[in-house]
């Protein structure tokens, strides 16, 4: 099975238009069956709504940048930052933030190490797989529109590296080398390689299968994915579909059962129903279910659009919701968080290849 290639474009407005029109346009009822703020909005004032709240939240998030292009010290926030930044179709060297994307690219490629490992020298002591799976990722989106050499060297030498440290069972763990696997760090690698091949950094047909059927291995009975086996925990449930669909098999037998779990999980600000690790589980629910379309991405996206547009803050960031993920993931700032949710509102835009049907 090889993954499908896509070619980025540029979209005009009037076509960004139509698309939220297209996916806009379906309505929520509220348990009470009393019209919710999804109904009574136009499609033009959501597509303002939406498009007003991405603007404030990267105009937030370039005003944390720091002069040496970072925004952190770890790679995941600097990589989810700049995928924010392209999720609203701005690129290197256009627009008002070409800056922002320049030095943060330049930041994150000076990071790479001999092995193609992208960590920061004063990280380089933890596991760097989270940070590996989305600097990569990062960088290979941005190969897609800059075809910078840097850029394309960094990228193979990354690709090399996940395809070297692909545990036998075909998952990923903490750290860049054979071991054992879970579906969390896996999912961040499966999305990057998926990145890759659409820039046209080829990724071996073997390295895809043994993926999939790792996270097949992952599948419960009861519906869902576990961590690192069988279960149906809420995030590695949204993780293991999200895997299966990139990499083209959106009709797998075990997907069904995950989506229909994710359905009925609340959706609300904190920790309901269980749900740890908020901005992760969003981040991949929300793909999950525009990937399967139909009833489930009808049922899921207005709720979490609504929810997520009534929590931003004045200043265009997003705070962790009580019971979820501490500040101590990442380090004391918001850009982490802000960025994963810009993310999960730029799923209407569609200017990432890697999470495109």
């Amino acid at each position: 099975m090889r993954l499908v290639r896509t070619t980025l474009t540029r979209r005009f407005t009037f076509a960004i238009v139509a698309i939220f029109v297209m996916l806009m346009a379906c309505p929520v009822q509220s348990q009470e069956g009393k019209a919710t703020s999804a109904e009574i909005l136009t499609n033009e004032a959501i597509i303002e709504t939406v498009t007003a709240s991405v603007d404030r939240s990267l105009d937030y998030l370039a005003k944390q940048q720091r002069p040496d292009g970072a925004w952190d010290g770890n790679n995941a926030p600097n990589a989810l930052a700049l995928l924010a930044f392209m999720g609203r179709g701005h690129v290197p060297g256009r627009g008002p933030y070409r800056d922002v994307l320049e030095k943060g690219k330049r930041f994150i490629l000076r990071t790479q190490n001999a092995d193609g490992v992208f960590v920061p020298q004063r990280n380089a002591g933890s596991g760097p797989m989270y940070q590996q799976g989305l600097a990569a990722l990062a960088m290979a989106e941005m190969y897609g529109m800059d075809p910078d050499p840097d850029l394309e060297d960094a990228l193979r030498k990354a690709v090399d590296l996940l395809i070297r440290c692909q545990s036998n069972k075909g998952g990923w763990r903490y750290q860049p080398k054979k071991s054992d696997e879970d579906l969390s760090v896996t999912v961040m690698q499966i999305v990057a390689l998926r990145a890759a091949n659409n820039a046209e950094i080829p990724v071996p047909e073997e390295t895809i299968d043994k993926a999939v059927a790792y996270v097949k291995s992952c599948a419960d009975k009861a519906g869902g994915y576990g961590y690192q086996g069988p279960g149906r925990k809420p995030q590695t449930t949204a993780a293991g579909a999200v895997s299966l669909q990139l990499l083209g098999h959106h009709e797998d037998e075990t997907i069904a059962g995950a989506l229909d779990y994710l359905a009925s999980l609340p959706v609300e600000w904190g920790n309901g129903g269980g749900i740890a690790y908020y901005y992760y589980f969003h981040y991949y629910a929300i793909q999950a279910n525009y990937q399967a379309g139909g009833k489930y991405w009808s049922n899921w996206h207005p709720r979490v659009r609504e929810l997520f547009l009534s929590k931003q803050n004045a200043d265009g960031s997003w705070d962790v919701p009580g019971g979820s993920e501490g500040a101590n993931v990442v380090g004391p700032n918001k850009v982490y968080w802000t960025s994963m949710a810009t993310l999960v509102l730029e799923v209407y835009m569609h200017f990432l290849p890697a999470y495109q049907r």
